[in-house]
């Protein structure tokens, strides 16, 4: 079972604890544990409730590959891949730290302390006990 998460916040993207990454506006697609986890957090579920993350389940059809479509020319296409590899790691990367930065700012205005060298878990954490 899968399920699709579509952040709608204020940031550009939302990072939980290495589980998942989040872009703002563009669905994702979650698997079933990584959702249980999710489900755990408590700053995830507030988001949900507060309506800046959407959850919906993915009816996984089962559906097999036609057959003899299964290799084609496998000598173009390996550039792209990992051309596409590389920009979805820097994308991470940049959501990460906009995510960070984000929830600095957020932890500023409520006139909370914490210092350069925190994890964004830990910015998390603050932010979330801040807010209860």
């Amino acid at each position: 079972m899968k399920y699709s998460y579509t952040y709608s916040g204020s940031q550009a993207a939302f990072v939980f604890s290495g589980l998942a990454v989040l872009p703002a506006g563009v669905p994702t697609s979650i698997d079933a544990d990584i959702h249980k986890k999710l489900q755990d957090n408590k700053f995830a579920q507030h988001l949900i409730e507060s309506g800046e993350i959407d959850v919906q389940e993915i009816d996984e059809p089962g559906e097999p590959k036609s057959p003899g479509r299964t290799g084609g020319r496998s000598t173009g296409g390996k550039g792209k891949q990992n051309d596409t590899a590389t920009n979805a790691a820097k994308a991470a990367d940049d959501a990460q730290k906009a995510t960070l930065d984000a929830a600095k700012a957020e932890l500023k205005e409520l006139d909370v302390t914490f210092s350069d060298d925190e994890t964004l878990e830990q910015l998390q954490a603050k932010l979330a006990q801040a807010k209860e």
